[in-house]
């Protein structure tokens, strides 16, 4: 209440991650669930708050066997997705079940921006893409595990999730958004919409090292076999599309930056800084 005090909109980041969440799992309870919840409700006693506004993740739909349209009505899914993940699916689906039934039973808006895995400085050190451009960046391979390199993946750079926190923040503050759609219409995927799998961020990774650098760095990749069974094919991307309407007519976010776009903006970067 105090953090809150004189303030008008909460916008929650909080979240504790793979792989911490698996280390500390009784952490992760108290900081993703328990804590959500206390600034729920600190937002519903205040009399200057008009909601918040959750950052979700598009993990809340799995990531095995995904077919057809995925749109905000999609489902939850926490068992198609790897056992690392689990919990951290688990605990996104928890959040935004907490903000929607705030939603529901308030006249204060409680909204999530459902995220692709954000692409920019500043992303955690153990996603994938931070890894194979660190590695690419040393020269040393690049090395996606062979039973999860055809996983589809949804990005999003992290300018866009800027543009979209910003115009639903704006929204709310203005007495914009509807209460009689409920608490699904409050819900917004925001991803690129056309997925790709781990091997081709690889791809993306090695090109773009190579392309930026003036062929002074070539890196490998070295796929890992760790024993496990293979989980996706190379065709499961072709299975499913987005569906950004909501992302498109809510936000007004009529053209993203493609993850292509969002790496090659890291490596530069990280290579003007390294000379």
């Amino acid at each position: 209440k105090k953090s809150l005090e004189n303030v008008q909109l909460a916008i929650h980041t909080a979240i504790i991650q793979i792989p911490l969440i698996n280390e500390m799992k009784r952490l992760g309870y108290e900081v993703n669930i328990l804590g959500l919840q206390n600034v729920c409700e600190a937002v519903q006693e205040s009399k200057d708050l008009k909601g918040l506004i959750l950052a979700g993740s598009w993990h809340v739909v799995g990531e095995r066997e995904l077919r057809g349209v995925i749109n905000e009505e999609f489902g939850f899914r926490p068992d198609k997705i790897e056992e690392r993940a689990r919990l951290y699916a688990l605990s996104k689906i928890a959040q935004e079940t907490i903000a929607r039934i705030y939603d529901e039973t308030s006249s204060k808006v409680y909204g999530v921006i459902r995220m692709g895995t954000v692409l920019g400085e500043g992303m955690p050190k153990e996603t994938a893409a931070n890894l194979f451009i660190t590695k690419a960046l040393k020269g040393e391979p690049i090395t996606p595990y062979s039973h999860s390199m055809h996983r589809p993946m949804l990005y999003v750079d992290i300018t866009d999730v800027c543009k979209g926190f910003e115009t639903f923040a704006k929204k709310i503050l203005n007495d914009e958004v509807r209460k009689d759609e409920g608490s699904l219409g409050h819900i917004i995927n925001l991803v690129w919409p056309k997925p790709i799998t781990i091997i081709e961020l690889a791809q993306i990774v090695k090109d773009a090292v190579r392309k930026y650098s003036r062929n002074r760095i070539e890196p490998q990749i070295k796929t890992i076999d760790t024993g496990k069974p293979n989980l996706y094919s190379p065709k499961d991307k072709e299975r499913l599309k987005v569906d950004l309407t909501r992302a498109r007519e809510f936000l007004g976010i009529k053209e993203m930056m493609s993850p292509e776009q969002s790496i090659a903006q890291i490596i530069k970067k990280r290579l003007e800084i390294g000379r």
